[in-house]
């Protein structure tokens, strides 16, 4: 039996009011997390009738139905057919706050014990070679002899170059020479290399709105950031400053939700870069997923007379765990970028770059790619039909969809106590989400993505993103 009284439970857990803006069935919800987490219900404790709540609060059956059911779906409620409907005996509660502390629901009191689906964004891909092809590529890499008198390379493995300069071809229709590549330890540290070769102290630009992955490398190496304005065609070239030494760009693909830098903005830019004696590094994650076009040609082959370092990442097209990348610079910094490489040392082991090789080489990544377009390409509609509009239904809530070729949703809100409401909505439902002032300084909202989940996973977020919006 539980150890509270049901009346007692009714006016502590459902004292609602119509003049608050959340949804009634959301402050019913909200009540029930908020008494779990200050210890006020315990695991196991019995929560009032759906007709006796309704009856208390002063609101329909209904209401209190909805409430339940979201309740139940998170883990918060147990029902069991002809017994009364309880707290979770299974669930899991740090020790409550003192009253006044701060503590609660959104402090995130309760232990989320349950694996959360993250929706942030990221710059790994919904793609991934198949295990069987890395376990026959990692076979023929342990198995191969070393070439007799081959010497080591510091800038990666010949074959890895090698092949690399073939895939840029094939799937952006660039040269590139092998020489000019250098293998890296992924994103983040082909970054530290490249500003590891352009000196120290340096100004360095970054797009505002942008990925806070690689920003936040810039200042661990003793450089400045200097945020960049943005629009939705990429960095706005006017109102840049002509005393950055470097600009770190994504013209493939545009962050917070998508879209693409096109060709009149890109020569744009090349032009100021020449102009300015600025280096432009282009980040060149996910350019491969643009699935209704071709990926557009990287900055360096558009010419110009701008000095242009491309950083490359394996993430997307074969495991978000593999962490191996590649730089291809231009012949007036290659030299600087092969020297540090040699101080450094290799990151990436000779067996992982003759799988990735491999791997380039048999057309696994190519038909790994087409497999990605397909599933975006499907994802796309199912948010254009089913996610989109539950969540513009959503009071309060503006919902916006990414570029075409893209699968990621932008939330803005009408006021904070709405924006506060669905965080917490989603983080009971097991959802973790990306924050727009995270990505941009001036930007308020959340950002939810969908690219890197699983088939499974992808099903289950649409599934609860429209049980949340239920309830709201």
């Amino acid at each position: 039996m539980s150890i509270h009284s049901l009346d007692q439970l009714g006016l502590m857990l459902f004292d609602v009011s119509s003049t608050n803006p959340q949804p009634l069935p959301a402050q019913i919800a909200a009540a029930v997390r908020t008494a779990v987490a200050t210890g006020a219900l315990k695991p196991g404790d019995e929560v009032p009738s759906t007709r006796a709540a309704a009856q208390q609060a002063g609101v329909s059956r209904g209401t209190v139905v909805t409430a339940y059911d979201q309740l139940i779906s998170e883990g918060y409620l147990l029902a069991s057919q002809g017994a009364p409907t309880r707290v979770h005996p299974e669930l899991r509660v740090s020790s409550p706050s003192a009253p006044g502390s701060g503590g609660g629901w959104v402090e995130g009191n309760v232990d989320k014990q349950k694996p959360l689906l993250s929706l942030r964004p990221t710059g790994s891909g919904v793609g991934a070679i198949s295990p069987a092809a890395w376990r026959r590529a990692w076979r023929e890499a342990s198995a191969a002899p070393a070439a007799p008198g081959q010497r080591f390379d510091p800038a990666g493995e010949p074959e890895l170059r090698e092949a690399i300069a073939e895939h840029l071809r094939l799937a952006r229709g660039v040269n590139v020479d092998p020489a000019h590549v250098v293998v890296t330890g992924g994103s983040r540290e082909g970054l530290l290399l490249i500003l590891m070769s352009l000196g120290q102290g340096l100004r360095v630009g970054v797009e505002d709105p942008g990925h806070p992955g690689l920003r936040r490398v810039i200042p661990l190496a003793g450089h400045e950031v200097v945020g960049c304005r943005t629009d939705a065609e990429g960095v706005v070239v006017a109102s840049l400053e002509r005393e950055l030494d470097a600009l770190l760009v994504t013209p493939a693909h545009l962050y917070p939700i998508g879209g693409s830098m096109p060709a009149p903005r890109r020569l744009e830019l090349i032009e100021w870069a020449a102009e300015s004696g600025t280096v432009l590094i282009e980040d060149d994650f996910n350019a491969e997923l643009r699935y209704r076009i071709s990926p557009q040609p990287p900055l360096a082959s558009l010419g110009g007379g701008a000095e242009v370092v491309t950083l490359g990442t394996f993430s997307t097209l074969l495991s978000k765990e593999l962490a191996a990348g590649y730089v291809v610079a231009a012949e007036g910094s290659i030299d600087a970028l092969r020297k540090v490489r040699k101080v450094l040392g290799m990151p990436v082991s000779t067996v992982t770059q003759r799988a990735i090789a491999q791997l380039l080489r048999s057309g696994a990544v190519r038909r790994t790619t087409r497999a990605m377009h397909a599933r975006i390409a499907r994802r796309r509609r199912v948010l254009e039909a089913e996610v989109v509009p539950a969540l513009s239904r959503v009071p309060g809530v503006e919902v916006r969809l990414s570029a075409p070729s893209g699968v990621e949703l932008q939330l803005l809100f009408d006021a904070p106590l709405m924006r506060k409401t669905f965080e917490s909505a989603l983080q009971s439902a097991g959802l973790e989400f990306g924050r727009v002032e995270s990505l941009w300084s001036g930007g308020d909202g959340l950002v939810l993505a969908f690219g890197h989940l699983t088939d499974a996973e992808f099903e289950q977020v649409v599934r609860v993103l429209r049980g949340v919006c239920e309830v709201l």
